[in-house]
Formats: C-alpha cells, structure tokens, sequence
C-alpha cells in the first residue's frame, strides 16, 4: 500500500543503542527546511492547530486516507453514511431541477433532490413531466378548494331556509 516501503529488517534504518518501541508509542521526526517551518508555525500562530504536533498528525492522517482511498475500489462515505457523486446536468436540466426543488419538494436542496429522485426511481421519469403534474396537483387541490366552499355555502343556505339542520 505505501511507496516503496523497505521490508527488509537490513534496509531499515538502524540507530546505535535504539530500542524498538511497541507500535501505539512509536515516535519520528521530520526534518523541514526553514520555509516549511514557518509555514507550519503560521498554521499552528493563526490557531488552526494548537501545536506543530498537531498539525503534522493532521497532515498525515489526510494523507494516509487520501491513500488508503486511491486503492479503495469504492468512494468515500460521509459522516451520515453517504456517498458524494458529481453530477453533471445542462443548465435547462439544473433549472428543471431547482424549479421541482422549490415547487414539489418544499424547497430542498438540489443534491436532495436529485438523491430521492433516484432513490424513489422517478429518474425513469423526466423531471419535467414530475414538476407538471406536481403544478397539476396543485390547480386540482384549489379547484376541490373552490369546490368544498361552494357546498359548504350551499349548506348554509339550505340551513337558512330550512331544509336541513344541524
């Protein structure tokens, strides 16, 4: 997994009188040239990190998992446990998608969207055709609207004339 990692005990490095440490306490050292220590002493004054250890720990776990994951044969996963994919859409389809976001979604994000789309398989459908039958969905709701309040006024004037009671 690591470049060019000596496994032979000869070819490691062998300081007179040092004993081996158990693997949790291991300790290196890094030797960096004046530049990169001041670079490093810049992150640690501005108070991203609280030391010089820190950083370097840092910097190395990132690119231990920018390695590990290069030979990963499978993305990423998030803290909520999932997987970030890009995706490329052309503008009218990014338009379609923000307008099914803000009318049919109740205003969720555009990567929520997209992922319940494909989640719920309405990608077979166009979003477009969705959106149009989401803005149907809504003229129906008003016409049943209209509807209910037009019988609950007739109601009222059959109550009035007595027809019907309560």
């Amino acid at each position: 997994m690591f470049d060019n990692a000596p496994n032979e005990p000869s070819a490691r490095s062998r300081a007179p009188g040092a004993r081996p440490e158990p693997a949790e306490d291991a300790r290196i050292a890094l030797r960096c040239n004046r530049k990169e220590l001041q670079l490093v002493d810049s992150f640690v004054t501005n108070g991203d990190y609280p030391s010089r250890s820190e950083l370097m720990r840092a910097a190395l776990h990132a690119f231990l998992r920018v390695r590990a994951m290069s030979a990963a044969p499978t993305p990423p996963v998030d803290a909520d446990g999932l997987v970030e994919v890009a995706v490329r859409l052309r503008p009218e389809e990014y338009a379609e998608i923000v307008a099914y976001a803000q009318t049919v979604a109740n205003g969720s994000s555009v990567r929520d969207v997209l992922a319940t789309l494909l989640r719920r398989g309405e990608y077979e459908l166009k979003v477009h055709e969705l959106a149009l039958r989401a803005r149907e969905a809504v003229r129906e709701a008003a016409a049943n609207r209209t509807q209910v309040g037009a019988l609950a006024d007739s109601g009222k004037d059959l109550e009035k004339r007595g027809v019907v009671g309560r």
